[in-house]
């Protein structure tokens, strides 16, 4: 589980990770990402016609069993889910999180997580999950505290110069913002006085 704030870097962070397995292991890492809290539990899950006793698969089953059938070339999958741990979805998931890594759907089948395959939570807070389900994942939290304000200046400074044609203008922006930025900050936050000139 990937946790933090809003705009705190986690999905740069999952990314990121993917292209180092990309580069690292020569392998690409394709992603399926799900919002679970979107659907609801039949449409996540898939559901059995009472009557006629036909299955129909839900987005989840219907992507768990893709991304875990037989690989024709070497390649990593992950489901990502970008959405509140719920105890009405997750507790579902449990046993895919434990030694057994089965899925067990509402008709009684059971969908093995292959090796190739891996499961990531991008959540908010943990406050709704419950303590089985936490026991049951590595957790890195991503405090946006560590990212600055940096990465938001290059973002918009990098949006001035779409067209190729503003080379000066992004420069001197740049030299302008961290000879003045980075001290004023300093002041306003810690009380360090800095000669700005």
């Amino acid at each position: 589980m990937v946790v933090g704030p809003t705009s705190g870097g986690k999905t740069v962070v999952i990314y990121t990770l993917k292209d180092a397995l990309r580069e690292s292991l020569n392998r690409p890492t394709r992603i399926d990402v799900l919002n679970a809290k979107s659907i609801s539990r039949n449409e996540l899950y898939g559901v059995l016609d009472p009557i006629s006793r036909d299955w129909t698969d839900g987005l989840l089953s219907h992507i768990f069993r893709e991304m875990n059938k037989e690989l024709t070339k070497p390649e990593i999958r992950w489901i990502l889910y970008d959405s509140d741990v719920d105890p009405k979805w997750v507790e579902n998931m449990n046993s895919v999180m434990d030694d057994s890594k089965l899925l067990t759907l509402p008709n009684s089948e059971r969908i093995r997580l292959q090796k190739h395959c891996k499961m990531l939570y991008e959540v908010y807070n943990l406050i709704h999950a419950s303590p089985a389900t936490i026991s049951r994942c590595g957790m890195v939290y991503v405090d946006p505290k560590n990212l600055g304000y940096e990465p938001y200046f290059e973002r918009w400074v990098k949006s001035l110069n779409r067209d190729g044609k503003q080379e000066t203008l992004v420069e001197s922006m740049r030299k302008l913002f961290y000879k003045y930025v980075p001290k004023i900050i300093a002041y306003i936050t810690e009380g360090i006085k800095a000669d700005v000139v």
